[in-house]
């Protein structure tokens, strides 16, 4: 067989898939797939279709890009600010079943949903306590309640380990973030507001976010491949690891170090890299356009290439 610079087993990836969507499950919450862990169509399809309520992206793009193979339910995870992108909030709104952004800026709000009601639609919004202080959350929400053309979905946030010490206990890093994003909904809700949706990224920290009563939803990426940042610490084995690059192709590695250890761009396993974090490679790949092999027992049975576009060039 020829060397394959990039390979899936899709014994480990379906295993991987079910194991985190049943520990969600079985906490009674649902589990939101994000794109940027690999950036394929196929993937993200297969995700859905083994039980993930919808999917997370960075642009209106891979938004309808998702659609178009079926994917309903679809939240761009970034509050972006620049106004050019509320037209786009609009026509995906209008082209995909239910639609939602991050925002944390009233402009955001306000701008989307002009647009919104004048073209007779609505556009779901989370607010991101990312980057909103705590005193704008409620004015914020106040605001998306009481403007037509714009629903509030609820309250949204990660806060992924960053540090040697972060990753050592993620499950606490997970549990604290998820105390403030639920206190944040209560807040809310206090004031007469629907919240529905408490939604928290990402894959290491979910296990302590699960233990918090009011989370309603995971966001997460990198649990179906897993990567060997997270096994080299201990966040799950390296046999469980799905991904893997050929040590002749190791610059599809760059950058590709977990925050809490930049320097660890692979794990060798098996005589292949398993990259140190698998969101940098599925950047790399999709700028290279190197096409990722499916195997099945070995055996090649697809290829799936990470694509990606900007919204404005």
């Amino acid at each position: 067989m020829p060397v394959l610079p990039v390979a899936v087993d899709v014994r480990r990836l379906d295993r991987n898939i079910r194991r985190f969507h049943q520990q969600v499950e079985a906490a009674g919450r649902v589990t939101r797939a994000h794109l940027k862990a690999h950036r394929t169509v196929e993937l993200m399809s297969r995700q859905v279709a083994a039980g993930a309520v919808g999917a997370s992206v960075h642009t209106v793009e891979a938004a309808r890009e998702l659609a178009a193979a079926g994917v309903t339910d679809v939240v761009v995870a970034w509050p972006w600010r620049e106004d050019w992108r509320w037209k786009l909030y609009v026509g995906a709104a209008q082209e995909i079943e239910r639609f939602g952004i991050h925002v944390d800026s009233a402009e955001t709000i306000t701008g989307t949903a002009r647009l919104a009601a004048a073209a007779s639609t609505q556009v779901g919004v989370r607010i991101d306590l990312r980057h909103t202080p705590a005193a704008d959350v409620l004015p914020l929400a106040r605001l998306a309640h009481e403007t037509a053309g714009v629903r509030l979905d609820g309250v949204t946030g990660y806060h992924g380990p960053e540090t040697v010490a972060d990753i050592a206990d993620c499950a606490t890093l997970g549990r604290r973030y998820a105390e403030q994003l639920v206190a944040a909904a209560a807040s809310i809700r206090a004031e007469g507001i629907d919240c529905p949706v408490v939604s928290i990224g990402g894959t290491p920290t979910a296990s302590g976010a699960l233990e918090v009563e009011g989370i309603t939803e995971i966001v997460a990426g990198a649990y179906a491949t897993l990567d060997g940042g997270l096994a080299a610490a201990g966040a799950c084995d390296v046999a469980d690891v799905a991904i893997s690059v050929a040590t002749e192709h190791a610059e599809l590695l760059d950058d590709c170090g977990q925050p809490w250890a930049p320097e660890v761009i692979a794990v060798p396993a098996d005589g292949r890299l398993l990259p140190g974090h698998v969101c940098p490679l599925a950047r790399n790949l999709m700028r290279s356009k190197v096409e990722i092999t499916v195997l099945d027992g070995g055996v090649p049975v697809d290829r799936w290439l990470p694509r990606g576009r900007p919204d404005r060039e």
